[in-house]
């Protein structure tokens, strides 16, 4: 797949995991090996799996992008779900992740808003009518809330994913977005293990910090102007503005995840990554940077 792509985009790939494999060696650094930097190690050699996944679907295309990141969404939502055990039901939850994989394919399409309306017809009208014929009308609207808000994050907002794959010059731009996200979760983390200070949000996601925050946008705004000049043809400063962007829209769908979370009290989506949590709380910076990556910055950068 590699062979098909633009060497521009090659070298970008070639720069993204070649820094990604310097610094997974780092840490076992003799000096990076004590019990209080355990979590600084974890985190570093979790982020493999999500820049695997990102490399297929800027690599395979458009349907490679669709076919990996409607899984990734059936699996966030499922994550999701479980955050209200009482009310799981397997006929109603499928029938909920089953609108997924049509979004995708139409956002593949070029038809997104198709995909969205449909997705708003499928919740509103087919998840209440299951609910009420498996339990009775009682519960009917909390439970067709839930389940639309997990459809809207997990099922439209990573259709914006797939969205972007299929745009003009789609490859290099998931590219962009997938490391302006990934460049700003882990620098927001590393800055904020590292410097600590004023919390950002207390009463919402009591660990992350001013100083992380901003560490990590301006970490995205570097990386972006560092790689959108060298797969399209845009200034240093755009690239920065939309990394920097990517990375603070990112941090709301970070703190979104936490506030739900809370309301449920719940640590960690899953455990799909050892130490690091589920789907859902890797792919939360994605859900809102994607729609506007795709509606807003993406036009930049054309």
């Amino acid at each position: 797949m590699l062979a098909a792509m633009a060497p521009s985009l090659v070298r970008l790939f070639l720069w993204v995991y070649g820094g990604l494999v310097v610094v997974s060696l780092g840490t076992r650094h003799r000096r990076l090996q004590g019990p209080a930097l355990a979590p600084v190690r974890r985190a570093v050699l979790a982020w493999w799996l999500p820049a695997g996944v990102g490399g297929l679907a800027v690599s395979g295309g458009p349907w490679a992008a669709a076919l990996l990141f409607a899984a990734v969404g059936v699996g966030c939502l499922r994550e999701f779900l479980r955050f209200w055990p009482d009310e799981r039901h397997p006929v109603v939850d499928g029938l909920a992740a089953a609108a997924i994989a049509p979004i995708h394919a139409l956002a593949c399409a070029g038809a997104l808003d198709l995909g969205a309306g449909l997705l708003l017809v499928w919740a509103a009208a087919v998840l209440p009518l299951a609910w009420s014929a498996l339990h009775g009308p009682a519960g009917v609207v909390t439970a067709t809330s839930r389940r639309l808000l997990g459809l809207v994050l997990c099922g439209l907002g990573l259709a914006h994913v797939t969205a972007v794959a299929a745009s003009p010059e789609g490859a290099p731009l998931l590219a962009l977005l997938l490391i302006a996200v990934m460049v700003g979760d882990s620098f927001q983390y590393f800055f904020g293990k590292l410097i600590g200070g004023r919390r950002l949000a207390p009463r919402v996601s009591p660990r992350k910090t001013w100083s992380g925050a901003i560490g990590g946008v301006a970490t995205a705004a570097l990386a972006l102007a560092l790689a959108a000049p060298s797969v399209l043809p845009v200034s240093a400063a755009v690239g920065a503005l939309c990394g920097a962007l990517l990375s603070a829209v990112g941090l709301v769908g970070d703190l979104l995840i936490s506030a739900i979370k809370r309301d449920v009290g719940v640590k960690d989506s899953g455990a799909v990554i050892p130490g690091q949590g589920g789907l859902l709380d890797r792919c939360d910076s994605l859900l809102l940077a994607a729609p506007l990556f795709y509606h807003a910055v993406a036009p930049l950068l054309r």
